[in-house]
């Protein structure tokens, strides 16, 4: 399988690029539009300049079984984050920023090299705020023989025109819909008009690649799957956000209703997150799935204590056992 930007000559693939990177100079990548020039001395809310930091880059056995077939994502866990989950499991790198600063060759060799290793994807995580580098670098590993679809793993908070110009080049979009509240979101992950952007996003995702569609292996070909973390005393909005993507989206949308809720980081300070969720609360969430029709949920076991969280400060996978086994595929239509 190959990706969809092979479909496109490389001098628009670099052309791409380079429209993505003006952005940086008075940076509007993502809807914080901080209006600061990243190819200086400026940093905007994500502290980024117009370089690339990646947290790790491995191949990883965790995402829904349409992704993971039998070799794995090749995921580049980017650094930073425009989001600041209270409770992100993956703090280390999206609010701590470890990782390393690295050239866009060094990036695209990075992709090349989990190529090599048999991953069936290139997983691009947390990418919202760093589009521009991300496609130098595609373009660099194009050139140098990169032939794998791009996921795009993403928070959901991103700007409608930047996701315009990946337009033909990402096979598979993988958006979080955290929220239906725009206060909560506000309150949890201190963002604005989480809601109305991220939506506004998903529809454009939608546009570009339709609902996830799969190969007669059961392998992900082209196509939106949405994931929804579940939270504690439905603060998540699970009703109203399936609702959105049933009767405004697709039925035919495969969502992912994750129980892997863990209260890390700083959830502990937060009595309405400070604990897991109950099975009754994920069962009622499968219920309301089935009451809208959606035709494929993906599920995970409540109870399962294998959730584990990754340590990014650590050398090699940051992920040390295998989450394959934690997802499965209902059929609710």
């Amino acid at each position: 399988m190959q990706g969809s930007y092979l479909n496109m000559m490389q001098s628009e693939l670099e052309a791409r690029a380079e429209a993505a990177y003006s952005l940086y100079r008075e940076c509007s990548v993502c809807p914080h539009t901080c209006r600061v020039d990243r190819t200086g001395e400026d940093r905007g809310v994500c502290g980024q300049s117009d370089q690339l930091v990646v947290g790790s880059a491995v191949q990883h056995f965790g995402e829904e079984p349409p992704l993971t077939g039998t070799r794995g994502v090749g995921n580049l866990f980017v650094s930073s984050c425009n989001l600041k989950c209270d409770y992100c499991q993956n703090f280390q790198i999206s609010q701590e920023r470890l990782g390393s600063e690295l050239s866009y060759r060094q990036v695209a060799e990075q992709m090349l090299s989990l190529q090599k290793q048999g991953v069936h994807f290139i997983g691009w995580v947390s990418p919202s705020h760093v589009v521009p580098g991300l496609l130098k670098s595609l373009a660099i590993a194009r050139k140098m023989g990169l032939r794998l679809p791009i996921v795009y793993n993403t928070n959901g908070y991103d700007a409608l025109p930047t996701l315009k110009m990946l337009d033909g080049i990402i096979d598979i979009y993988l958006p979080d819909l955290k929220y239906a509240s725009n206060d909560v979101a506000r309150d949890l992950s201190h963002i604005k008009h989480y809601v109305d952007h991220s939506r506004e996003a998903v529809l454009e995702m939608f546009r570009q690649v339709g609902p996830l569609t799969l190969d007669d292996s059961g392998l992900a070909e082209r196509g939106l799957l949405i994931r929804h973390l579940v939270l504690p005393d439905n603060l998540a909005g699970t009703w109203e956000t399936l609702c959105f993507v049933a009767l405004e989206l697709s039925a035919k949308v495969p969502v992912s209703l994750m129980s892997q809720y863990q209260p890390v980081n700083r959830a502990g300070e937060d009595s309405r997150i400070s604990r897991r969720i109950a099975v009754a609360e994920y069962e009622e969430t499968l219920r309301m799935a089935r009451d809208l029709g959606l035709e494929t949920v993906f599920i995970q076991d409540p109870e399962e204590d294998l959730h584990n969280l990754p340590d990014f400060g650590k050398s090699g996978n940051p992920f040390p056992l295998d989450e394959a086994r934690l997802w499965e595929s209902q059929k609710t239509g």
